[in-house]
């Protein structure tokens, strides 16, 4: 169990608002804050809240006695009373006394506007007072609903003073029992339990529970996935990892639930918590104190026959997997017991063993035999449960055929559409025909096939010499760019003797006309065209 500086140091590593510079003032009775500095008083306030939420989450606050049996006199006279069951709460907060002692700092004392935050926190609704959150007729998200029960309950529920150490007794109980919300928490009330009023609900805590059993149960199907009893259902759900723990613990602002303890397991008032949370703020399950169903699309709102049945199946299948499990341990026990009385050479406690061990195998095959059975009903259950949805389905499918059919008039009203629609496109083919034939033209409409011909023959004529055209203006575009060329050169060759200054002797001069003749032959050839004779 994590004592005080561990748990400092908890908030200190898991939130922001914590930290070693900050604590003397979240430690300080800060109250006068909220005139002078709001927004410091806001932070201290904000930071405390989420570090409780944490602690609460985190399993890191002792176990406390929420649960408290209400004294009764027996038949001789005598009063008796049983006495407080101390439970970890992972869902509910613990306020007075204890809660002071467990955040009391070697160094700083104890946080003494711890009073205020509760205040603020219940006002704000991050904390709600446990009767008062069982008892609620509509959820906790409503305004009316809020201020109904904010009104009724006294101020010392929700605030105990501690900076006067007026705090409430965790025995102190709250006369009266829940009467306005029997049909759905029958099971708490009957059990005559009476709930401390220093008790406050952790609403993000609660929120996050009910995210994971939507993921735990978001694939559940068929009806034995979906039902269970309360005894069934405490039993899953309460059990380590099924709810608790299984989330990024690295994540500071996503701390996971019961981190900080070995075995995390809601309590059964956690349990109680969650269900009305479920039932009534999540519309997630259906909850008549006996049973509890899984809602689903096509499901009923009531709890019916076959969901307690089903529950009652459910239940007895887990019992005896349970007890087979148990026997079969005790027969191996037996088994090894009798072969060390055997081995010590102990013959009564060797035929003792051996006489249980064949008393444990009846009772485990007798175990096994009621289990196979109630797993051939349950199977049969299933199956029956599988075809009356077919049988819904095609029921609701017959049904919209049927209304389609009757909104096209069925078979013999297409036949009569169709003949119709036959009629009418016949009419228009003959309404067609006569105005085709009896048209002003039709009469005197004769073509003349010459005439198309020799049209024809001149828009060919025509396209021909257009042709021609385009080719001869191509032909002479090539020349003009062929007598540019040999104009370029002969302007090249002139340069260049011009620069050398004086007439060249004959040799330089047929060597300068053959490389005007070798030029002038390689364009020939780029062009296409044969070459040109040059005289000397």
């Amino acid at each position: 169990m994590a004592n005080n500086a561990q748990r400092i140091q908890f908030l200190v590593s898991q939130e922001d608002g914590f930290n070693r510079s900050r604590l003397p003032a979240l430690y300080s009775d800060f109250r006068g804050l909220q005139t002078t500095n709001p927004e410091g008083y806001a932070a201290n306030v904000g930071a405390w809240r989420r570090g409780l939420a944490s602690l609460v989450r985190g399993g890191m606050l002792p176990a406390a006695a929420s649960v408290t049996s209400a004294s009764s006199k027996s038949k001789t006279g005598s009063t008796t009373s049983s006495s407080s069951t101390a439970a970890r709460n992972f869902l509910i907060l613990t306020s007075g006394q204890p809660l002071l002692d467990a955040l009391q700092s070697d160094r700083y004392g104890r946080p003494l506007a711890l009073d205020a935050v509760i205040r603020d926190a219940v006002q704000e609704r991050d904390l709600v007072p446990l009767e008062a959150f069982l008892r609620a007729k509509e959820s906790i998200y409503s305004r009316r609903s809020w201020s109904a029960w904010a009104v009724g309950l006294p101020w010392n529920a929700l605030s105990w003073g501690l900076h006067q150490l007026g705090v409430v007794n965790g025995q102190q109980q709250q006369k009266g029992s829940a009467t306005g919300n029997a049909a759905a928490f029958a099971l708490l009330q009957s059990s005559g339990t009476r709930i401390a009023p220093d008790q406050l609900v952790v609403l993000a805590n609660v929120e996050a529970a009910a995210a994971a059993f939507a993921d735990k149960t978001a694939d559940a199907r068929t009806p034995f996935e979906r039902v269970w009893s309360v005894a069934h259902f405490e039993r899953i759900f309460s059990a380590p990892g099924a709810i608790l723990g299984g989330e990024d613990t690295e994540n500071k602002s996503n701390l996971s639930v019961g981190a900080a303890v070995q075995q995390p397991r809601l309590s059964n008032m956690d349990l109680n918590v969650l269900l009305a949370f479920l039932a009534r703020d999540k519309n997630l399950v259906v909850y008549d104190g006996h049973v509890v169903k899984l809602r689903g699309a096509g499901d009923s709102s009531n709890i019916t026959e076959e969901d307690r049945a089903v529950a009652q199946l459910r239940e007895l299948i887990d019992s005896l997997t349970h007890q087979t499990g148990v026997l079969s341990r005790r027969i191996d026990d037996l088994s090894v017991t009798a072969h060390d009385a055997v081995l010590r050479k102990n013959r009564v406690a060797a035929l003792a063993a051996l006489k249980q061990k064949k008393q444990a195998e009846a009772a485990l095959t007798t175990r096994f035999a009621t289990l196979a059975q109630l797993e051939a009903t349950a199977a049969q259950i299933e199956q029956a449960s599988g075809q009356v949805q077919v049988v819904q389905a095609m029921a609701a499918s017959a049904d919209a055929l049927k209304s389609l059919n009757t909104q096209v008039g069925g078979a013999e009203g297409v036949d009569a559409v169709v003949d119709r629609l036959r009629d009418q496109m016949d009419a228009a083919d003959e309404i067609n025909r006569i105005l085709v034939e009896s048209g002003p033209t039709s009469a005197t409409l004769v073509v003349d096939e010459a005439e198309i011909d020799n049209e024809l023959a001149e828009m060919e004529k025509e396209e021909q010499r257009a042709a021609e055209a385009a080719a001869q203006k191509a032909k002479e575009k090539e020349d003009r760019k062929k007598e540019a060329a040999q104009q370029a050169a002969a302007e090249e060759t002139r340069k260049r003797l011009e620069s050398a200054g004086t007439i060249p002797d004959k040799a330089v001069q047929e060597a300068l006309e053959d490389e005007t003749t070798e030029s002038l032959r390689d364009l020939s050839l780029k062009a296409g065209e044969p070459q040109a004779e040059l005289v000397n």
